[in-house]
């Protein structure tokens, strides 16, 4: 999957532009808060209708304007999203035809890592489940409309629970809807993660050279005790305990529930481990193997894509470098597979400045200050 064009107009600080993507690496430089985040995000826009930042839509839009476009040319097919303010209205059109956001984000699948997700192993787990969750929403497209129903059911037995003397009918009611959503994205959860384990072993022996086993596991909230771990082979084992436990669960803390005002049991109290031969990455390894870690997971989830697809991912990573000393930086750009596209971004103001071996595997390098964009090679 290739950009071969993309413009935008009005879409944030960023002046009107149009560039014309190498179909490899892709570097983008300049100073802080010259726009280089705003361009990934005008690409992850369009692809899954989410924001980096903010909450509504219509943030987007640069300051003054009343409307932004975004077009991008993806693999022959013409695409373009447009918002208007005023009306607060988005439409999404594939080759002139209106599209929804679900059938667009078939057409246009891009892989992001930020900040945030350098979080996944020693942040909170809320950084953890939003990894997870847009990370299965950008290969299952219904992931995201069920996860949308749970959250919206969560929100109406939360209110019912901080009511006093809430109706115990409605609240079993609310339960048996948690129960049915919760469990498939539990499931869809543990499938997941053992698509990435199937790879992620090998990717991190490749990123450190150390013989040592990487595994991510599935942890139920604080009432769920120990950690799960996905069954090899995703089978009914899997579909049947998830169902039971969490309804075991549910109706387990129901009591503690109705004291607190607040659900405590679901995908949405979940959390996932990194172990490192046996020993929880987060409490007991060092800097250097969380950061092999985190390369690990990058190349499993194009590894997970690729099977998934038979192609690639638009691949998006936004100011990690700095993260990364020069020996895992070398290593990940030398393991990313050939034919993905990448847009990278590095703050620093002249290419004298790039890391060698970044400079080096740059197929097109563009630069962005005060929200304009130059072509450097």
């Amino acid at each position: 999957m290739k950009i071969e064009r993309l413009a935008l107009y009005n879409f944030r600080n960023l002046a009107p532009m149009e560039l014309a993507p190498d179909g490899r690496l892709n570097l983008i430089i300049g100073p802080n808060a010259a726009g280089k985040s705003n361009l990934c995000e005008a690409i992850y826009f369009t692809a899954k209708g989410w924001l980096l930042k903010g909450e509504r839509q219509r943030d987007v839009i640069a300051w003054g304007e009343h409307e932004t476009a975004i077009e991008l040319s993806v693999n022959g097919d013409e695409i373009r999203v447009h918002l208007n303010g005023r009306a607060r209205a988005k439409t999404i059109e594939l080759n002139g035809e209106k599209k929804t956001q679900s059938e667009l984000s078939a057409h246009l699948r891009a892989l992001l890592f930020t900040p945030d997700e350098l979080q996944i192993i020693k942040g909170r787990p809320d950084q953890r489940r939003r990894f997870l969750d847009r990370s299965i929403a950008d290969i299952l497209r219904e992931y995201r409309h069920v996860l949308l129903e749970y959250e919206q059911i969560l929100q109406r037995k939360n209110a019912l629970l901080r009511r006093d003397n809430a109706d115990l009918d409605v609240l079993e009611v609310f339960n048996q809807e948690l129960i049915d959503r919760g469990s498939w994205l539990i499931r869809k959860r543990l499938d997941y993660i053992r698509e990435l384990n199937k790879t992620l072993s090998a990717r991190y022996r490749a990123i450190c050279g150390q013989e040592s086993e990487l595994e991510i596991i599935y942890e139920p909230n604080p009432f769920g005790g120990a950690g799960l771990k996905p069954a090899p082979t995703g089978g009914a084992g899997v579909r049947a305990g998830g169902e039971v436990s969490l309804a075991q669960l549910i109706k387990r803390a129901t009591p503690e529930e109705i004291r607190r005002g607040i659900a405590l049991i679901g995908p949405h109290r979940d959390d996932i481990r990194f172990e490192l031969d046996g020993h929880d990455l987060r409490r007991f390894g060092s800097q250097g193997e969380q950061k092999s870690a985190l390369c690990a997971v990058l190349l499993a989830q194009l590894d997970v894509h690729y099977q998934r697809f038979g192609d690639y991912p638009v691949f998006i990573l936004d100011d990690v470098l700095s993260e990364l000393d020069s020996a895992r930086l070398r290593r990940l750009l030398e393991l990313l597979p050939k034919n993905v596209q990448i847009f990278l971004t590095q703050t620093v103001t002249a290419t004298s400045e790039l890391h060698p071996e970044v400079r080096a595997a740059a197929s097109r390098i563009f630069a962005i200050e005060d929200g304009k964009l130059s072509v450097i090679a």
